[in-house]
């Protein structure tokens, strides 16, 4: 039986499953405006965490099944988000367009309801992608998105951290010592910890509360330290390469970065201390079946559904070659190429390529725009890393993952910046209404209200001369 039909049949059965759903739509209805956003973000990314996890057993099957769902709450909200949209340059729909062309690639397929189940998913992270990019016109707008992310990754740690604790031994794949926390795989939950560990460390340096700071600093710390288990290669380059801008300004702060690195290694070492089953093995080794894989698609698969892919096929899996190689593609373009082949591949390959110019453009000019530049060094190493990584995997590609969805939103951003940027458009890019501006901008009121004033006396006072 399908998976998805096993899901269905799980609703079907227990409905009450789907009762956690039903309290977040209403939830949604009962939210102002201005805070849907918020917290549909917030609530995103533990519960796409929750639908990786299949050893929370029904649950898992209702968030998997409704994940599509929380997509287009996402897109909702940030369409009724008040405030001025930004205009959307026609590059960035072609996300939807062929997100939604590549339903008709899997239509003959076989598992045809889990493959459209998957299609319409991907569907709506693009549309709640590029409305979420829509909706950043001003500073505040970009740190309101970022904030909520942290904040739904702080949520959604708690579930790799309670099976830590309730269950340490089973929370380990059996066999290898990788950490695998209520079933999910080492790699996939390794997504959220790559997500979370640059949105934890630049909130920590920005931050003015100080009593949130300790919070934060140790949910980065045990964040890496559950990483590290995963003994997930990918999840470790992948939080190196979104770090670098961090440890960049942390060298010019010596002091900071000691007391960093101790408390990182003490917390660290009591981790890897209490989790005695994991073995790290295979972090010290670069062996792979990557490149058979590779090779295996671009000779047997690849020549003979060169242009179209699976469109019109019969008896071939929307995942993976069955036949020819029995593995899924293990990169996301080549995944594009299996599903669609050039028809679909070139296009997305394109926006790969135009994404990652218009964020080294932004990079470039981060000087000029408002906020840290830091921010921007971080968001533009989070795209780029998303596309790296994308040589090992498809998650970038694929619907249940907060990793995925902030691609779009940041690829779809980036295309937006930069197109007004190139016109000269710099001050109307990204309006500043950082707090630092605000109190620029009512001192300069003030001061100019004051000279007003004062002419004002000065004119009433004076005495005509005889």
């Amino acid at each position: 039986m399908d998976r998805a039909d096993i899901y269905l049949e799980i609703i079907a059965e227990q409905p009450i499953l789907l009762l956690p759903f039903a309290f977040l739509i209403f939830l949604f209805l009962a939210t102002p405006a201005e805070k849907k956003l918020f917290i549909s973000l917030v609530i995103l990314v533990p519960w796409l965490t929750v639908a990786r996890s299949e050893g929370l057993g029904p649950i898992a099957s209702a968030a998997k099944l409704t994940s599509g769902f929380a997509y287009l709450i996402v897109a909702i909200s940030a369409a009724v988000y008040p405030g001025p949209k930004r205009s959307i340059p026609g590059v960035v729909w072609m996300f939807v367009i062929l997100a939604g062309i590549s339903i008709l690639y899997v239509m003959t397929t076989d598992g045809v309801a889990r493959a459209l189940v998957m299609r319409l998913q991907w569907t709506c992270v693009t549309i709640a992608g590029v409305y979420t990019a829509r909706m950043i016109v001003h500073y505040s707008d970009l740190k309101y998105l970022l904030d909520a992310l942290t904040w739904g990754c702080i949520f959604a740690l708690a579930l790799p951290v309670s099976a830590f604790l309730i269950d340490p031994l089973g929370s380990f794949l059996k066999g290898q010592g990788r950490f695998e926390p209520w079933g999910a795989n080492s790699n996939q939950i390794g997504m959220l910890f790559a997500l979370a560990t640059p949105l934890f460390a630049y909130a920590l340096m920005t931050l003015k509360k100080e009593s949130l700071k300790p919070i934060l600093m140790a949910a980065l710390v045990i964040t890496i330290g559950m990483s590290v288990l995963t003994a997930s290669r990918q999840t470790i380059l992948a939080i190196t390469l979104v770090m670098l801008p961090v440890l960049l300004v942390l060298t010019k702060r010596p002091i900071v970065m000691v007391f960093l690195v101790l408390c990182g290694i003490g917390g660290l070492a009591l981790i890897i201390s209490i989790a005695e089953n994991a073995e790290f093995d295979r972090l010290g080794s670069l062996e792979s079946g990557r490149l058979d894989i590779w090779m295996a698609y671009m000779t047997e698969v690849f020549p003979k559904r060169p242009i179209f892919g699976l469109l019109g096929t019969s008896g071939e899996s929307f995942e993976k070659s069955m036949n020819e190689v029995g593995m899924h593609p293990h990169n996301a373009w080549f995944y594009w190429m299996y599903l669609g082949g050039l028809s679909l591949a070139a296009p997305m390959f394109y926006l790969t390529v135009y994404s990652s110019y218009c964020g080294i453009r932004i990079w470039k000019m981060r000087t000029f725009l408002p906020g840290p530049s830091l921010l921007y060094s971080i968001l533009v190493a989070l795209l780029l890393t998303m596309y790296f990584q994308g040589l090992f995997n498809q998650v970038v590609y694929w619907p249940t993952y907060t990793w995925s969805f902030l691609h779009i939103v940041l690829a779809a951003f980036f295309i937006c910046l930069w197109h007004d940027l190139k016109d000269g458009n710099i001050s109307e890019a990204l309006y500043d209404d950082s707090d630092e501006a605000l109190q620029e901008a009512y001192d300069q009121e003030y001061a100019e209200d004051e000279l007003e004033e004062f002419e004002d006396y000065d004119s009433t006072n004076q005495r005509p001369t005889t």
